[in-house]
């Protein structure tokens, strides 16, 4: 998951945190630079024409042709192969492991059949010769081999793409459960499932897989780390779907990772390229010439706080007890005194912290439930404004993309009459421009979506986990009738319900569920 974003104009008035503002927090994260990578080598398997009729799908083999363009466009050394036994796919998995050494980027895609009995997924391969347990392994390839193949690599972005949750007559027969349990990889790796864990997934009514079409729909936008790109897929299969079908990921990935071009680089006056420059040095003089060029910046309060630190004169708040740090952590990093960067919270920096926000509480108000409270009535207010925001942006992204394929289909029909026509060229060159011009803004569109969407989700993750039991519906918008309840605080009440009936979701889902995607997205 995507540490979760600084606010640190949550120490503001509400009035003070603006959408640009949000948007920014999402991004501005201390993260290491975005990874570049030389050598890419992608194996794909898809198996449709099993050797039991009743067992076969249509659209592996078309999975796997369309991804072959798309990788093979992206720079990658592919492998693409159709039909294969299980023994044929251990070939196939020992030329990657080979191909792989040393590769920047390793990817393997699977679209098939896939069964999970008891702990392990076995992805099936054509020569399954009947519904039996015996059979079944003879005629598979574990997903254990599968990851434990790829971190052998030791690639600095290991991918496992995984379209194998389709129905299938296993289930029928008692054999193995409905999808495929989770499994999660060692740092650098990341897992992608069609569908949560335990759910199954459409195999598509047109050319590709539901998943492998959206796939394919967004793995080469330029300039979108491989956890957006996901994020992209995810939302729209669940759109496709009617949130019938919502993928999975489960990722331990460092830095960012870009299939396509990357970004831009940041330019040097720019306050998240001087912010990383200085948590790269950690230095006093690294975050003084951060404040001295932002005095007011997003990151001026902890930057001071490292400065203090630093020099030795930051006091600790001796009395947090060792099993508050983690709680406390995650309520200072909602309320902008520390920034997220290490997996668990350091206690010194959390204590230091922890005093900081401390001081600047009225004298004898400064507790640790004191703090859980106000993190507690942040998180209420930030997941009210942001779930207005995001539904405001998935309401945007559904019409400008509905815009936009209208727009290139009259295009396609226009250059199918007109192409050869001379008087027809300017009116042709101008309603290129004008798809182009669409397609730009939906990107725009798309870039904040997701800002939104991330941060949203990590919103609901980090509130989940630690202030559940600190939130109460008084901290809900309230506006009494004999005030007079206006459009805005309708709004307000309505996405202030919205954001606790996510947290209520979560709470019945797995770690790492998109519910509340699903959820939103049947409510537009």
């Amino acid at each position: 998951m995507v540490p979760f974003a600084l606010i640190t104009a949550a120490r503001h008035s509400a009035s003070a945190l603006g959408r640009r503002a949000l948007v920014l927090c999402v991004l501005a994260l201390p993260v290491p630079l975005p990874v570049l990578a030389d050598g890419r080598v992608a194996l794909l398997i898809g198996n449709g024409g099993y050797s039991t009729e009743a067992f076969a799908l249509p659209n592996p083999a078309n999975d796997v042709r369309a991804m072959e363009g798309a990788l093979t466009r992206l720079g990658f050394e592919v492998r693409a192969e159709i039909d294969l036994s299980r023994d044929a796919m251990r070939t196939s998995l020992a030329w990657f492991r080979e191909a792989a050494a040393g590769a920047e980027i390793a990817m393997v895609f699977y679209a098939g059949h896939a069964v999970q009995v008891g702990s392990e997924n076995f992805l099936i391969g054509t020569d399954l010769a009947e519904l039996s347990a015996p059979a079944l392994i003879d005629a598979s390839l574990t997903l254990s081999e599968l990851v434990d193949a790829t971190e052998d690599i030791g690639a600095d972005l290991s991918m496992i793409i995984l379209d194998a949750c389709r129905n299938n007559p296993f289930d029928e027969a008692g054999l193995g459960q409905a999808g495929l349990s989770p499994v999660s990889g060692g740092v650098g790796t990341l897992v992608a499932y069609a569908t949560d864990p335990g759910n199954v997934a459409a195999d598509g009514l047109g050319t590709n897989s539901t998943f492998t079409e959206a796939l394919i729909a967004h793995i080469e936008t330029p300039g979108l780390d491989v956890r957006l790109m996901m994020g992209r897929v995810r939302q729209q299969v669940v759109a496709q779907s009617g949130g019938q079908q919502v993928p999975w990921v489960e990722e331990a990935v460092l830095g960012e990772h870009y299939l396509a071009a990357a970004p831009a680089p940041l330019d040097p006056t720019d306050e998240l390229a001087v912010w990383r420059d200085a948590v790269r040095a950690e230095t006093e003089a690294s975050y003084t010439r951060y404040l001295e060029q932002f005095p007011t910046g997003l990151y001026a309060l902890v930057a001071e706080l490292r400065i203090d630190a630093l020099n030795g004169t930051a006091p600790e708040a001796a009395d947090l007890a060792d099993a508050d740090i983690a709680p406390a952590a995650a309520a200072l990093q909602l309320l902008g005194y520390i920034v997220p960067g290490a997996a668990a919270p350091v206690p010194s920096i959390t204590r230091q912290a922890f005093a900081r926000w401390r001081s600047d509480q009225p004298t004898g108000t400064g507790g640790f439930p004191a703090l859980m409270e106000e993190a507690a009535r942040k998180a209420t207010f930030v997941g009210t404004y942001t779930a207005g925001i995001l539904k405001n942006d998935l309401r945007r992204y559904a019409s400008i993309e509905e815009t936009l394929r209208s727009a290139e289909r009259s295009l396609a029909t226009a250059e199918a009459r007109y192409a050869s026509d001379t008087a027809s060229r300017p009116r042709l060159a101008a309603m290129r421009a004008d798809v182009a011009r669409i397609a730009e803004i939906s990107q725009g569109i798309a870039t904040d979506l997701d800002a939104s969407r991330t941060y949203y989700d990590d919103l609901i993750a980090l509130t989940d986990r630690y202030l559940t039991g600190w939130l109460s519906v008084e901290q809900q918008p309230r506006f009494a009738s004999s005030r007079g309840i206006t459009r805005l605080s309708d709004r307000a009440i309505s996405d202030a319900q919205t954001f606790y009936a996510h947290l209520e979701l979560v709470r019945e889902a797995p770690d790492g569920s998109y519910a509340w995607l699903a959820s939103m997205m049947k409510g537009l």
